[in-house]
């Protein structure tokens, strides 16, 4: 009977044994899997607190800023505005609106007659306003005769810079 106790005994030490390194084992595991789930937790939150500040604008920077507001104007302006703030922007000497007369869209023909009758260096057209207006820009003056060819056939809008005063008007008469 005794070597039935020490067996049973034994055995039930190996047992034990056998249960300490399988605990030991998943308790690894849990601690691993712990750990990763915070570090999830942990970025998660992390993102979530950072977002939301990269949504908001700040109204300091854009009372500040001019550009900024600018921008935000833009996003206002419809296509047609957006083209011809473009050709200001681009610092032309000349800017040039050309629509028909009846409003319809301008056909290859119309356009033809505007190219030719530009100056040979107009730098840009844009076809703008549903294809109803080309706007033209220009650093080189349109002769007074094309001018009038082409308000004869469209409707012309001036945008040009005003002319620059000459020297002799900025001569200060009562000296």
């Amino acid at each position: 009977m005794m070597k039935k106790i020490k067996d049973e005994s034994s055995q039930f030490k190996v047992g034990i044994s056998k249960f300490k390194v399988q605990s030991s084992k998943s308790a690894a595991k849990e601690f691993g899997s712990l750990r990763r789930r915070l570090s999830q937790i942990f970025y998660l939150s992390l993102i979530l607190l950072i977002l939301p500040s990269f949504a908001c604008v700040n109204q300091s920077l854009l009372k500040g800023n001019k550009n900024v507001a600018a921008v935000v104007e833009e996003n206002n302006l419809s296509a047609y505005e957006r083209d011809l703030q473009t050709m200001k922007t681009a610092n032309f000497d000349y800017i040039f609106v050309f629509r028909r007369k009846d409003g319809n869209v301008l056909d290859s023909d119309d356009k033809k007659y505007v190219k030719s009758n530009s100056p040979g260096g107009t730098n840009r057209f844009i076809l703008s306003d549903s294809d109803k207006a080309v706007i033209a820009g220009s650093r080189y003056v349109f002769s007074p005769e094309n001018l009038a060819a082409l308000r004869n056939r469209f409707l012309v809008e001036d945008f040009s810079k005003p002319p620059e005063p000459t020297a002799l008007q900025n001569i200060n008469v009562n000296r």
